[in-house]
């Protein structure tokens, strides 16, 4: 993913220019081949988007988990975890875990420690 766009958009995040950040990396993942939405969700869980952008970010999110992309439903669950919406979260790991994502089972178990 190091392409022009990632390299603005890191450049973005850099400077804390955060609503041009958060539009290059999503320019890069929506209608990718193979999306994680990664650099997305960790602006979410460092308090970096607003609300208008975290339900863009959801509704793309959701979009990926009808196509049961793993990865996607493990970030969205870390992310949800993180903005309090514990069932909706603990639901995603537990998809994630189910399909395969050897990362899921430690964040679905801090989960429900927390």
């Amino acid at each position: 993913m190091h392409n022009e766009t990632f390299s603005q958009a890191d450049h973005f995040l850099k400077l804390g220019l955060y609503p041009q950040a958060f539009e290059a990396f999503m320019s890069l993942e929506v209608g990718a081949l193979d999306p994680t939405f990664l650099q997305p969700c960790k602006m979410a869980l460092a308090n970096q988007l607003d609300e208008r952008q975290l339900s863009i970010l959801f509704d793309e999110l959701e979009r990926e988990v009808k196509r049961k992309n793993a990865q996607v439903i493990y970030n969205y669950g870390v992310v949800k975890g993180h903005v309090g919406d514990i069932p909706k979260a603990t639901a995603l790991l537990q998809v994630a875990m189910d399909l395969g994502v050897p990362e899921a089972r430690g964040a679905l178990s801090r989960l429900l420690l927390r």
